[in-house]
Parts: structure tokens; C-alpha cells; sequence
């Protein structure tokens, strides 16, 4: 009986021994570093595309407060886009009612500005809406997804997730 007690002792401290060989540690080091390299680039796409996620919600959100307030002011409000700035202004009374700038390093397409009546339509009536979102020193593409602003002239306001694959 003591001798398979020794046994079972002998067995316990070998398994609190068992440990990795230096050998065993560097092949996993070098393993998880090929799994990174070879991660990296999606990674990279992948912070880009959230970026114009970010900015073309940023957007997306400013079209909606425009359209609110629009309708809760019953007064005609200005929604200017230029560059990384969006710019929200009460024109019944002549005053900015906020400026957001867009996530750095997105931009829009090219400036746009359209008026919102108090209807929650854009004005003059039929007037329909379009603004798209790139990234300073890329193109877009199916890699690189811009999202698009579009407000119909029913006053309906949708974000596209890509503005080069039928945002229209």
C-alpha cells in the first residue's frame, strides 16, 4: 500500500514539472506571428471601412436632427456639407444651430447643401438628396466601402452602406 502511495506522489510532481520546452515556446511565438502578418492588411481595411461607417452615420444622424427640427421649428433648415464639416442652420432665424465635424481623415465627395422645409421634405419640392462619403487618399471600391447619404423627395432619409454598388 505504501509503495503505490509513493507512486501516485511521484506521479503528482511530475505532472506540476511538465511545463514547455524553450523549443515548443519559440515555434508558438513564430506560428502566432505569421497569423499576424498575414491579419494585418485586413486589419488596416478594416479600421478604413469603419471610419466611413462612423462618417457616413455622423451624416446620417445631422440629416435626421435637420429633418426634426425642421418639423419641430416649422421653419425651413439648411444642412451645408463642405469638406469634414457638417453644418446644421435654422434659416427663419438666421442662426447655426450646430456644426459636427466628420471623423478624421473622411471628407464628403464634393459640398453639398439642401434645405429641409418644415414639411420634412427637401425644398423646392422634388428635390432629391445626394452625399457621399470617401476617405482622403483612397478610392472607394468594393474593398473600401463609402457609404452615401441619399434624401428622397418624399422626405425619406436612408444611409447606403456602398455608394458605388446601387445606391441609387
Amino acid at each position: 500500500m505504501r509503495h503505490l502511495n509513493r507512486r501516485a506522489i511521484a506521479s503528482a510532481r511530475r505532472a506540476f514539472a511538465r511545463g514547455l520546452t524553450l523549443i515548443e515556446l519559440m515555434v508558438g511565438l513564430a506560428i502566432g506571428a505569421m497569423l499576424m502578418a498575414t491579419a494585418a492588411p485586413f486589419y488596416g481595411d478594416y479600421v478604413a471601412n469603419s471610419r466611413l461607417r462612423e462618417a457616413g452615420n455622423a451624416l446620417f444622424g445631422e440629416a435626421m436632427y435637420a429633418q426634426s427640427e425642421a418639423i419641430k421649428r416649422n421653419a425651413t433648415v439648411r444642412v451645408t456639407v463642405s469638406g469634414a464639416n457638417v453644418t446644421t442652420r435654422d434659416l427663419s432665424a438666421a442662426k447655426d444651430m450646430r456644426t459636427i465635424a466628420m471623423p478624421s481623415p473622411t471628407s464628403v465627395a464634393a459640398a453639398a447643401t439642401f434645405d429641409i422645409g418644415s414639411d420634412g421634405r427637401p425644398t423646392p419640392f422634388g428635390t432629391a438628396v445626394s452625399v457621399n462619403v470617401v476617405a482622403s487618399g483612397t478610392t472607394c471600391s468594393a474593398d473600401r466601402r463609402c457609404p452615401g447619404l441619399r434624401v428622397d423627395a418624399g422626405g425619406a432619409v436612408r444611409l447606403c452602406g456602398n455608394y458605388l454598388s446601387g445606391c441609387d
